[in-house]
């Protein structure tokens, strides 16, 4: 059966429908931006889609179309496993598809009667999602992108109510999904939506989110998701309300009074516990080292890829503390520090020094800048006690400092309470974090690991070149994905040429802004080519571009250079 017929099928009963990419489970972002929200029953925008892509995937829309799908992926051997497992747990005949995956044997159940969705259930040998109010299915008859193989109706009646054995899988069978750092080659999309619901706990806005699953998909799912699906995840997951913040335990307390030393008195009247009327007039607001950089005591992460800047950022940020010049040549430095203690292990003395030297800060060593490398024993943050006060200590990087596993979120809560201690102690932290070696040096925001990272800093930073393949040269992109106490628009750094001295490239803007403006250049200089050489083809215009630096495919070329000579999109030939 054709793609159309197949989508036409579907609404005439009442099935809300959406095309995705041919042999894939992916949206086609180009016709439904919004996913499964753009679905429809409508004849006409039906027969629009696939008159524009014929081979496109059926996928169904689960909440418009009042369905809930129960999706077995492992645990069946076959059509007589199925037909046993619906026996034993007295689930109705229905209308079952059985999926492309092979060789194993994959199921989908249909029932009436949308529920909000299951991330990932186990029972009676079996597992799988329920995808109902949030998800969609592909069609039978749709092909299935990893073994190329069609969905197939093997009982083709009816879909019943939905029963109470599929409505309890959130309940009492859910289990949740161990995010080990392993590769994910199952269940990618089930997996992802389930780190993104930890790092939204967290409170990682949408722009986070979007940075972390990124990364994630890059270095972990097999094969990745398409990008644009990684987005969807994120956007979705940013919508989910955010629980109430837990409190932060101050050791050495204890919650009731004693005669020891240090502990603190009974509480006799219940309001003892909450902010006074006095406290809460005479709350000062954020204390800035840097103006709209930087918080006194505050706990700031620094993220990005291997190799892309963040040392160099830093020793940046040292710089502007040590010596009082603004940083990056725009942010101010109000000062109210003592020192900063530069802790990196990661680097050799020669390779450090050298750069602490370029850097104008040699004769800042031993009198406000104190420095650890890998050559010496690194001072573990437990020992750091009378430099605190009043010091920024800059960890490059944290994983040199995290005993156990980033991935255990009890490892992670031991590190995030050293490093509460130091705050409490009077000073203020940034800490440096990047992807495992050897990682595909995609953007990563630092966020790797266990959600408690994500939950403990007070804001996050996130660099990557704009182009890594030319590491020298490029800009450095600058965004806040955590932003706590203050508020920052997106901006980019340029090298200076034979230096580690950045500075601000323009002023911070929106990113939109910033991307009409990169486009505004690109634009002009498009137009200067064309001024000389009009006739240039596509590709060769492509290539001069690239070469001025302005990275261009060739749709947008066709569309500008159409616009400015007034001759519409039309590709001439080489």
């Amino acid at each position: 059966m054709a793609f159309l017929e197949l989508a036409l099928d579907w609404a005439r009963v009442g099935g809300y429908v959406f095309p995705c990419k041919p042999r894939s489970k992916q949206p086609l972002g180009t016709l439904v931006p919004h996913g499964w929200k753009d679905a429809t029953n409508d004849e006409a925008q039906i027969r629009d889609w696939w008159g524009r892509v014929p081979d496109a995937n059926v996928a169904i829309a689960c909440n418009p179309s009042n369905l809930c799908v129960v999706d077995i992926d492992h645990g069946l051997t076959d059509d007589a496993a199925l037909r046993e497992f619906l026996l034993r747990n007295n689930i109705p005949a229905t209308f079952t598809v059985r999926t492309g995956r092979r060789p194993e044997f994959g199921a989908q159940l249909y029932f009436v009667g949308a529920i909000p969705d299951v991330g990932e259930w186990k029972y009676d040998g079996c597992s799988g999602q329920v995808k109902s109010l949030g998800g969609y299915v592909m069609a039978a008859g749709s092909i299935h992108p990893d073994s190329g193989e069609p969905y197939v109706v093997i009982d083709f009646v009816d879909p019943v109510e939905t029963p109470d054995w599929a409505r309890n899988l959130r309940t009492n069978d859910r289990e949740k999904i161990k995010d080990d750092g392993e590769p994910i080659t199952e269940n990618r999309n089930v997996r992802l939506t389930s780190i993104a619901g930890k790092l939204r706990n967290a409170g990682l806005s949408r722009e986070a989110l979007e940075v972390a699953l990124l990364q994630v998909n890059a270095d972990r799912c097999q094969p990745p998701l398409d990008d644009e699906e990684v987005k969807r995840i994120a956007a979705n997951a940013s919508n989910w309300k955010l629980p109430e913040a837990d409190p932060i335990p101050v050791l050495g307390n204890k919650q009731h009074g004693g005669n020891n030393a240090g502990e603190q008195p009974v509480k006799t009247d219940w309001r003892e516990r909450y902010m006074s009327v006095d406290a809460f007039e005479n709350v000062a607001p954020p204390e800035f080292l840097i103006d709209d950089f930087l918080v006194k005591k505050s706990i700031a992460m620094l993220a990005g890829p291997v190799a892309q800047r963040k040392s160099i950022i830093a020793l940046n940020i040292a710089h502007a503390l040590c010596t009082g010049e603004q940083l990056f040549g725009y942010f101010h430095v109000t000062g109210g520090h003592e020192r900063v203690v530069y802790l990196c292990p990661e680097m050799g003395a020669p390779s450090f020094v050298k750069r602490i030297k370029e850097i104008g800060l040699g004769g800042y060593v031993g009198k406000t800048l104190f420095i650890q490398t890998m050559s010496q024993n690194p001072t573990p943050l437990d020992d750091l006690e009378g430099e605190l006060p009043g010091a920024v200590v800059i960890v490059d990087t944290i994983t040199r400092f995290v005993e156990g596993s980033e991935n255990d979120s009890k490892d992670m809560r031991i590190f995030a309470q050293k490093v509460f201690r130091l705050a409490n102690a009077g000073a203020t932290v940034v800490l440096l974090h990047h992807s495992k070696k050897g990682s595909s040096g995609s953007l990563d925001d630092g966020l790797r690991g266990s959600s408690e990272l994500a939950a403990f800093v007070d804001s996050c930073w996130v660099t990557e070149l704009e182009d890594p393949k030319k590491p020298y040269e490029s800009l450095s992109k600058m965004r806040n994905v955590k932003q706590r106490d203050f508020e920052s628009d997106p901006f980019r750094l340029k090298p200076a040429p034979g230096s580690y001295c950045l500075t601000m490239d323009g002023d911070p803007a929106p990113e939109a802004v910033i991307r009409s403006k990169k486009e505004e250049v690109a634009r002009e200089a498009l137009a200067a080519i064309l001024k000389e050489t009009p006739k240039m083809g596509i590709n060769k215009l492509r290539d001069v571009l690239k070469a001025r630096g302005h990275g261009k495919g060739n749709r947008w070329i066709t569309i500008t250079r159409g616009e400015i000579l007034g001759t519409g999109s039309v590709l001439s030939s080489e």
